[in-house]
């Protein structure tokens, strides 16, 4: 179970993502993310033509999915892709080992800076869910 559920806020764009696991919560901040630059790519099922491999280190779960949300970010912006389907090798609090894929797109609906800091916070609801808000400087 993922969700991503898109906020109001005056001058950025704020999303709640949830997920059953860690996993599931990246893969719901990538998809977040990804439905914001091109919509489209998520109403097809699409074959991907752009991967990427990395792996993040960070001080804790919620550095962690920041930087892994402005590493994703960085790959939209220098491939001109949207990413929808993630493939994790390893996950703790700490550490982030992940293969992305995407297709080309020949433009972005909207353009998204950066994943910010603010407001993020991943937390163990009270029903086990992991959840956080996002907010994305656009």
């Amino acid at each position: 179970m993922k969700t991503v559920e898109y906020l109001p806020h005056i001058a950025d764009i704020r999303m709640k993502i949830q997920g059953s696991t860690q996993e599931e919560l990246f893969r719901a901040g990538m998809e977040g993310i990804g439905r914001i630059l091109k919509t489209s790519v998520f109403e097809s099922v699409a074959k991907a033509d752009q991967i990427q491999q990395f792996s993040l280190e960070s001080v804790d779960i919620t550095a962690l999915l920041v930087e892994f949300l402005n590493e994703v970010l960085m790959y939209s912006h220098t491939q001109k892709a949207v990413f929808f389907k993630l493939e994790i090798g390893y996950i703790d609090e700490h550490k982030l080992t992940a293969k992305i894929f995407g297709v080309r797109v020949e433009d972005f609906d909207d353009d998204i800076k950066a994943v910010t800091y603010h407001e993020a916070d991943v937390i163990i609801n009270e029903s086990g869910i992991f959840e956080t808000i996002i907010v994305l400087d656009i």
